[in-house]
């Protein structure tokens, strides 16, 4: 085995948070519940009712899709944001600048490349960290 490949940097993956995507699972799986109390219980549901519970059940079901969905892969080469509906793989050459955005819900990250805009926020576990990843391995400073 050559020397490089023991220098070699794993990849390392970066998730919703835990809790986050635990009280989503659980929001859904409660109107869940309250649906089948409201069709089985016999008390009458009010059509009005059961459209409301399908309502949260659709909308807790598809969070919670995006939650479990949403990771940000740092490799040794590459960062790769992978959501809901798409997935960016940016070469850490290509990354002209991040930029640091705190707000009232939270830090919001910008990673400004030659092929656009790629964002993450602090809904990922250790997303300070996962910043400091990519700006070293991209060879720049954050913007504040």
């Amino acid at each position: 085995m050559a020397a490089t490949d023991s220098a070699q940097i794993l990849p390392e993956t970066f998730r919703a948070r835990s809790l986050l995507r635990a009280i989503v699972l659980g929001a859904d799986t409660l109107w869940i519940m309250v649906l089948l109390a409201l069709i089985t219980g016999g008390s009458g549901a009010t059509p009005r009712a059961v459209f409301s519970a399908f309502f949260f059940i659709a909308l807790f079901t598809v969070c919670s899709a995006f939650y479990e969905r949403l990771t940000v892969t740092v490799s040794e080469r590459s960062v790769t944001v992978r959501t809901f509906i798409d997935e960016h793989v940016v070469a850490f050459a290509d990354i002209l600048r991040v930029d640091v955005l705190p707000g009232l819900l939270g830090t919001s990250y910008q990673i400004r490349t030659r092929k656009g805009p790629v964002r993450f926020d602090s809904l990922l576990e250790d997303h300070q960290r996962l910043c400091t990843l990519i700006i070293d391995r991209a060879g720049l400073s954050a913007q504040r």
